[in-house]
């Protein structure tokens, strides 16, 4: 990855965290328990806001995994299983618990990045997809996945 990619990756990661924020703050309780999806189960803007918190903290350790030489998820991880795991793990967690890991979790992924070596970006694992990724491919998952997530909110908040 260039410098200027990585500038690039860093900025988009930066913007997409503070628009989530801007997004969340100032919500009402009844404007958390929104429901985005109904799929299994329904999740509301809090249960997306779990899964994000479980997410780029585990991708984040996923990633250094891969850098220092695993093979990342294994082929048998139960992605659909994992997220409802995760956010019903932190379900009895307050909003602002969930806030400071979010900020925490960013605060550790941008360190991580700024950590890697040129080489490193193009190392390979497996991702809770199933597909085996460059930690350059999954760093950019995550700012994609968020931004995919804050739109769902807004459309939900939105109706």
């Amino acid at each position: 990855m260039t410098d200027e990619q990585k500038h690039a990756l860093i900025t988009q990661l930066q913007e997409t965290r503070q628009e989530l924020l801007a997004l969340l703050a100032g919500l009402t309780d009844e404007e958390w328990e929104t429901a985005v999806y109904s799929e299994a189960s329904d999740w509301t803007v809090a249960d997306l806001l779990r899964h994000l918190v479980g997410a780029e903290s585990s991708m984040t350790r996923l990633m250094m995994l891969i850098r220092d030489g695993g093979e990342g998820v294994p082929e048998d991880f139960d992605l659909n299983r994992w997220n409802a795991r995760v956010v019903q793990k932190s379900k009895e967690k307050p909003v602002t618990d969930l806030h400071t890991e979010i900020v925490q979790n960013r605060a550790q992924l941008l360190s991580f990045i700024n950590s890697l070596t040129d080489d490193d970006w193009e190392k390979k694992g497996r991702h809770g997809s199933g597909q085996v990724m460059s930690i350059a491919q999954i760093c950019q998952i995550i700012a994609d996945h968020e931004t995919t997530h804050m739109k769902d909110m807004r459309t939900a908040l939105a109706n």
